[in-house]
């Protein structure tokens, strides 16, 4: 029998309130080559039922006797995945129909990609936004020292890397498992974005966001692996320098004015690292510096103020990018807190 050119891969935990729009959103792909590997483990609520309800022969559903978690349930399913690629889908989300093709095409043209993602419309209390990632690999090495680069439900990877090298996901990093897997990843492969948005993820109650103990378990993970890429650079930080990095990681504001300068010295710190380092791409690393520095700024004095200390500040006069750059990086952060205002 002809093994298949994709596995979607989906666990499902009691997601019975979105589960039949996910599933459609995958039967109805406009690429049909595919195998269904839905992994129901131990639902308690109707989604069993739903499952069963579909005759479609490419669905395959394998029942676990009791919950075993996300991870072991991906790990579990990514060694029955028969397909060349494996496709992540989760049981809350939406695949736009021609998301298969699209990602499939990508992939057989670019055999030197393990894996990849694109962009997504975030669906949150009625509202669309579109959520973009970087899209070359270099890009994605500099992204990977402050953020997962690959929106795991967007994700499709080549299933001979898993099997070559026994890749599988970690439970060291609960909630954070697919950014460990990209970052041992991107030691033995490429890794890519699509500029395509082929996604609709939802953000609702129910997920890590809402619950505080899940997103202290998944700090906690994405704390190490933040530390893992500092180090591959050349960057031991300290304990108080982690709490700062974490800081323009998450988007948050410095609450005094020592922690603000703080953000600047340790963005200073990591720069100049780089430049007599050069593990990462210069330009593109001053760029993600300077986004993120801007955006300190901007939200710490709260509002235009911000800029005329950003373009006064060292850390600009530091960096080497064109004025044009520079200032497309103000636009940027102008007209996202503009559109923010406005919704508010």
């Amino acid at each position: 029998m002809k093994a298949p050119k994709v596995t979607v891969l989906m666990p499902v935990y009691n997601g019975e309130k979105y589960l039949k729009d996910a599933i459609e959103s995958i039967i109805g792909q406009d690429f049909t080559d595919f195998e269904f590997l839905i992994i129901n483990d131990g639902s308690t609520d109707g989604s069993g039922t739903i499952m069963a309800s579909y005759s479609d022969p490419r669905i395959h559903i394998v029942n676990n006797e009791k919950n075993i978690g996300l991870v072991n349930s991906l790990n579990k399913a990514m060694e029955l995945a028969f397909g060349e690629y494996i496709v992540r889908m989760d049981c809350d989300d939406i695949s736009l129909k021609n998301r298969l093709s699209v990602q499939v095409k990508f992939m057989d043209a670019n055999q030197n990609f393990g894996a990849s993602g694109s962009y997504y419309y975030l669906l949150r209390n009625g509202t669309k936004a579109i959520v973009d990632f970087p899209l070359k690999e270099n890009e994605i090495k500099c992204f990977m020292i402050f953020n997962c680069p690959i929106a795991h439900p967007s994700a499709i990877i080549r299933n001979s890397l898993i099997k070559k090298y026994n890749l599988k996901y970690s439970s060291d990093y609960l909630h954070s498992e697919d950014y460990d897997l990209w970052s041992r990843m991107s030691e033995i492969s490429g890794l890519s974005n699509l500029s395509d948005v082929l996604l609709k993820y939802r953000v609702h109650a129910n997920q890590i966001t809402g619950s505080t103990h899940l997103a202290s378990t998944r700090y906690k993970s994405v704390n190490a692996i933040r530390s893992r890429h500092l180090k591959k650079m050349g960057v031991e930080p300290s304990e108080k320098e982690m709490l700062v990095h974490n800081l323009v990681s998450d988007g948050e504001t410095p609450t005094s004015v020592e922690q603000f300068n703080e953000v600047e010295q340790w963005l200073k710190k990591l720069v100049l690292t780089n430049d007599k380092k050069l593990v990462l791409d210069t330009n593109y690393f001053q760029k993600i510096i300077l986004e993120r520095w801007i955006r300190v700024c901007f939200n710490y004095f709260q509002g235009v103020k911000g800029f005329r200390y950003f373009y006064r500040s060292e850390l600009y006069s530091l960096t080497a990018l064109t004025f044009r750059s520079k200032l497309e990086l103000t636009r940027t952060v102008y007209y996202s807190w503009k559109r923010l205002k406005m919704k508010n």
